[in-house]
């Protein structure tokens, strides 16, 4: 951490890191870089950085975008061996919720060139909250997953190294939510990899009354405007959300028409705003719950989480057995406090594991039991075994809080499963493990809440390791008995480690 490629002072907020080993003794960090607060109009949207055998240089990061980079994920979108870069984008500074501007770039023996092709398949996904890579039909070739505030939960089909906007093929077209964070992982053991994606939950004054947001300029004085509006079921009509005197002092000719609290009350937004909505962008939502989406083969079964991981808004999502049942647990990230005074904050959640049942079903564990307990504003999550003992770990961070780390001291152990790919993903990164018939797990390269979990996984079963590689093929060996960690190469060769 000496190193003066890290000496430089950060010009804004940092978003999504990302990391990954092209070769041997050699690493390549992504980390994206706001616009957002500083209102830069110029520079690199995410920095690169390369790692030679503990060497740290700089290197020429990813073009500069008009929006503020969220989520920076990689994958072998193309079957060529290496691994490309989706970067999306979050929203416009000062014209919240404009959103777009996401972009993929193919990697060319190390450098990063703008796919127009595919970027253009992209660019209008709205505002970007989350995004994974994820080999939805087992073809070979990762889909792309997004999870988008004010919008649906995307995926974009692959197809050979294109990119096909097939949310609604998928059964996804009515999910307009707040949607934060999205992982994938087979929860219900059969293979096929489903989709665990946070939501703002039911615990907040919008989560039954459909929220919607009008944006633009209102009264053409210039300036970007928004209205936010909600369903009145008594009234039968659109009715803001803001008060008189909040909107009065952004819209000073509403607060002159209407001049009392009670007059502007009872009028809807229709009345207040007339004919000036319709040159405005309205955004609507569908749903606030957290969400699994099972993979039924081409199409998608939503179930939502359960009502404690409705208490909040969910961010991180991780997938992964902390128990060591040999079924797939579930943890979220929990909290937001940057409320208005209206709503006050919400900071019902300390974190969430919920149980698998195997069968796609999901069960809360109380902190008292998980040992988890944050209280703060949870972000990012990310599971690995750090201390190599067979049993996932955790990390939380938080918004102006200290990072968590938590130690898996009650799971039983199980085998930990370290890939060896060929150069330009040393990792396996995009590879679908699975143990002795049980469920698969994926290597992501980047998930949940703009983090990323370990490439090294904890597999419990025993018998026959299969992987599926990225780009088609398929390699398996019998773990002996006894063995605790095992390395798989590409070409099917087994090494226990011990």
């Amino acid at each position: 951490m000496n190193d003066p490629a890290w000496g430089a002072v950060a010009a804004d907020d940092q978003t999504s890191v990302v990391a990954w080993s092209a070769e041997p003794g050699s690493g390549t960090l992504l980390v994206g870089q706001s616009n957002y607060k500083g209102g830069r109009v110029e520079g690199e949207s995410v920095a690169r950085y390369e790692v030679q055998y503990g060497e740290v240089k700089a290197a020429a990061g990813l073009g500069w975008m008009e929006t503020s980079p969220g989520p920076v994920v990689v994958a072998d979108l193309d079957g060529d061996g290496d691994l490309d870069v989706f970067v999306g984008g979050r929203v416009k500074g000062g014209k919240y919720p404009e959103g777009g501007g996401s972009r993929v770039y193919r990697n060319e023996r190390g450098q990063y060139t703008l796919d127009e092709e595919n970027t253009r398949v992209v660019v209008g996904s709205g505002m970007v909250s989350g995004a994974v890579w994820t080999d939805l039909d087992g073809d070979g070739y990762p889909e792309l997953v997004l999870a988008c505030e004010w919008g649906p939960v995307r995926v974009y089909a692959n197809h050979g190294g294109k990119l096909e906007e097939a949310g609604g093929k998928w059964g996804l077209g009515k999910t307009r939510g707040w949607w934060t964070g999205v992982t994938a992982g087979d929860l219900d053991g059969d293979g096929r990899m489903d989709l665990v994606v946070g939501n703002w939950g039911l615990n907040h004054g919008q989560a039954r009354r459909q929220p919607r947001m009008y944006s633009g300029d209102v009264d053409g004085n210039g300036t970007w405007d928004v209205l936010e509006a909600e369903w009145d079921a008594e009234t039968g009509k659109e009715v803001p959300r803001r008060d008189w005197a909040t909107v009065g002092r952004a819209i000073p000719w509403v607060q002159e028409r209407y001049g009392s609290y009670r007059a502007y009350g009872e009028a809807g937004m229709e009345a207040i705003y007339g004919e000036k909505l319709k040159g405005l962008r309205k955004d609507t939502v569908e749903t606030m719950e957290s969400t699994v989406f099972l993979n039924r083969g081409g199409r998608f079964e939503g179930v939502a989480m359960p009502v404690e991981a409705q208490m909040a808004p969910v961010f991180g999502v991780n997938v992964g057995d902390y128990d060591g049942d040999g079924k797939e647990d579930v943890f979220a990230s929990q909290n937001y406090f940057g409320t208005d005074v209206e709503s006050g904050r919400l900071d019902a959640g300390r974190g969430l594991w919920m149980r698998g049942d195997g069968k796609g079903g999901l069960e809360a564990v109380g902190g008292e039991k998980s040992g988890v307990k944050v209280y703060g504003e949870q972000r990012g999550s990310a599971l690995g075994d750090y201390d190599g003992d067979g049993r996932v770990d955790l990390v939380v961070s938080q918004n102006g809080g200290e990072t968590k780390l938590y130690h898996n001291v009650g799971g039983r152990a199980g085998l930990r499963v370290r890939l060896v790919g060929g150069v330009g993903n040393m990792e396996g990164i995009g590879a679908v493990e699975r143990l002795g018939g049980g469920p698969a797990r994926e290597v992501h390269g980047g998930s949940g809440y703009w983090s990323q979990d370990s490439a090294v996984q904890v597999l419990h079963g025993k018998g026959t390791l299969e992987v599926a590689w990225p780009g088609g093929r398929r390699t398996k060996a019998e773990v002996p008995a006894g063995a605790r960690e095992v390395r798989m190469s590409i070409t099917g060769e087994l090494e226990v480690v011990k």
